[in-house]
Formats: structure tokens, C-alpha cells, sequence
């Protein structure tokens, strides 16, 4: 996808930085919220077993809580948190909020979005499925998203640890999967720490 504002006169498309900003706080937003409900749902209902329709079931919600993450704030706002940062917002192609069938459409073509890196479109996939724009306005409000996200982040990440300390009745190769998460987690969370340090 090249952003090149020659196919579209009419829309002040997104750029390719702001799409990849858009992409990077929303996914990092609902895949952390879809690791919530899981959680949930697991101590809700706990297994004995971890097995391969285990792991299945626990996609099929992650999944889920993405497409309800996307649907859900489109549909109220026209714009994810990613968007809310980078003050751009979905429209339909003459400029108006979509429809619910366009951004169901929308939601739903995203799981085969990852084929727009190769398009030649100015569009993603999923926007030209479902005839939607991602266009820039600099009038819209602006929310920083990061810092919420990385508050959010840091907060799972102390309530992993804990779990993990008091959590006694879990598999080893569980606890140690969960061990290499938290430890691969707690140095990104330094190294994003000692880089929001660097840049003051």
C-alpha cells in the first residue's frame, strides 16, 4: 500500500506512517484486552488439560475481542485509540460515517488485511472491501494513546508477576512458558522506559 494521492483527488488518505501507527497501537490495545479475556475466561472455567482445542478455543476469543475491539469503536466513534492519535477517522466515500454493514464488512475483512502490504492500492484491504476511507484531519481531537497503553501494559505486567508467584496449581511447562513471557515482557517494558528517558 503507497500512499500516493493520486488515485483518490478527493480524500486526504492517511499516510503510510499514520496507518502504521494506527496498526501498532490498536493491535498491542486489543491483543493485550484479548489476553484479558482469556485470563478470564480460564479462571472462570478452568482445565486440567492444555490441549490443541485449548489453544483453539483460546484464539477463537482472541479473536473475537479484536473484531468487537475494531467494530465496537468505529461504530461509536468512527476512530480507534490508534486513530484518536494520529487525528485521522473512517469514512465512507463521501466523506460520512459508514454504515454498520460497512464497518462489519470492515472488521471482519481486517483478518486478511496483512495482504495490503503488497497491494499497489492506496487503500488497504479491508477498506476497499468494505469502501471505506482512512483520511487525515488535523481538526480532529487528539489523544495520546501510548501513554494509556503503556500504563496498561506495566499494570498486566505486575499482576502477571504476582499471579505467577502465588499461582501454585498450574503445569510446569505451563508456569515456564509463563516465566519466559514475564521476562521477555519486564525488558521491553525497561527498554520502552529507558527510551522515553533517552528522548527527554
Amino acid at each position: 500500500m503507497k500512499i500516493t494521492h493520486k488515485k483518490y483527488l478527493n480524500h486526504n488518505l492517511a499516510n503510510e506512517n499514520e496507518r502504521g501507527e494506527n496498526l501498532g497501537v490498536d493491535f498491542i490495545l486489543s491483543s493485550i484486552l484479548g489476553i484479558i479475556v482469556i485470563t478470564i475466561a480460564y479462571l472462570i472455567y478452568p482445565t486440567t488439560t492444555i490441549d490443541f482445542s485449548s489453544y483453539l478455543k483460546a484464539f477463537g476469543i482472541y479473536l473475537g475481542v479484536r473484531f468487537v475491539y475494531y467494530f465496537g469503536f468505529e461504530l461509536a466513534f468512527n476512530r480507534t485509540p490508534g486513530k484518536f492519535q494520529t487525528q485521522t477517522i473512517v469514512v465512507d466515500k463521501d466523506g460520512n460515517k459508514p454504515s454498520v454493514l460497512q464497518l462489519l464488512v470492515r472488521s471482519l475483512a481486517r483478518f486478511i488485511t496483512v495482504i495490503s502490504g503488497i497491494s499497489d492500492d492506496e487503500r488497504a484491504v479491508h477498506d476497499q472491501i468494505s469502501n471505506t476511507f482512512v483520511v487525515y484531519d488535523n481538526n480532529l481531537k487528539k489523544i495520546e494513546s501510548r501513554l494509556y497503553m503503556i500504563l496498561l501494559f506495566n499494570i498486566l505486567l505486575g499482576v502477571g508477576w504476582v499471579y505467577y508467584f502465588t499461582e501454585t496449581t498450574f503445569k510446569s511447562s505451563a508456569k515456564s512458558a509463563l516465566l519466559t513471557a514475564l521476562i521477555l515482557a519486564t525488558f521491553y517494558a525497561f527498554a520502552v522506559m529507558f527510551r522515553r528517558i533517552g528522548k527527554k
